[in-house]
This record gives C-alpha cells, structure tokens and sequence, in this order.
C-alpha cells in the first residue's frame, strides 16, 4: 500500500528529557520575575507622566493597574471596531479603529488618574515620550535600547 514504508520519527530518551526540563520550577519562577520586573518598567513613565499632568491625585498603585488595563482594553476596543466595520467601510475601518482606540485609551487614563479626557490624552503622549527619553538615555549610556526605534533604510539604524 502507499504510505506503508514511511518511518516516524522516534523522540529518544534525550529528546524526552529535554522537554521535560524545559518547565521547571526556577524556569516558571524566572518567567513569573520577568514578567513582574517588566511590569514594574513598564509602569514607571506612565507614573510620572500621571504625576506631571494630575498630580496629587497619581500613585503608583494606579499607574500599575493603567499599565496593564489600558493596552488590553483599547485592544479589545480596535478589533471590535475595525472588524466590525471592516464590511462596511474597507481599510478605512483601520483607521477608525485607530482613532476609537486613542479616544478610549484617553478615557482609561483619564479614569484611572482622575483627569479629564484631555488630561487622559496627555498622560500617553506624554508616557510615550518619556518611554523613548529614557531608552535613548540608556542607548547612549550603555549601547542598548528598551524600546525598539523605527528604522530607516540606510542600513537599519534609528531614524532620529
């Protein structure tokens, strides 16, 4: 028959071991550090630019809820809208949905940070300019960059 003398490949007893110390407890443990040593980064510029724009009114407890409630929210927010409109309105559902996710990402902020919706809107610009501040501090000092710059096409380096 067709299909008889095709061979399988066998997963040895050394294959099997490595997958199975892929998921250890210090890996779970690392990846669970990792995650809430980035969290703790991630929430830094959206604090100061809470505390610069609504000052008393910032913890950091807050920006750390913002850190994680704005991205999946103003997500859910433009795939609801550029899919659901993308029948109707084609590509221009994308932006739409772009513009929709700034309005709701402007109210998160604004929400979380007891601002006003402009208030709301300055504390993201103004957390991604601090971002992009402080990675180009650090790509001077130290030749790395936290946040990833476009590039253009003269050999790949940032567009400044």
């Amino acid at each position: 028959m067709v299909g008889d003398n095709i061979k399988y490949p066998q997963l040895s007893y050394g294959t099997m071991a490595v997958i199975s110390q892929s998921l250890t407890l210090g890996s779970i443990t690392v990846l669970i550090l990792t995650i809430l040593v980035s969290w703790i980064i991630i929430s830094i510029p959206i604090y100061l630019a809470g505390k610069i724009i609504s000052g008393k009114h910032t913890t950091f407890g807050k920006a750390m809820v913002a850190a994680v409630a704005a991205p999946i929210i103003t997500l859910i927010f433009f795939f609801i809208v550029t899919i659901g409109l993308a029948i109707f309105l084609g590509p221009l559902a994308i932006v739409l949905g772009f513009i929709v996710s700034i309005i709701v990402l402007s109210y998160v902020y604004a929400s979380i940070f007891d601002t006003g919706l402009l208030g709301g809107f300055a504390i993201a610009v103004l957390g991604t300019i601090i971002t992009y501040v402080v990675s180009f501090i650090v790509a001077l000092l130290i030749g790395t960059s936290l946040v990833f710059l476009p590039t253009g096409f003269h050999g790949g380096s940032p567009v400044l």
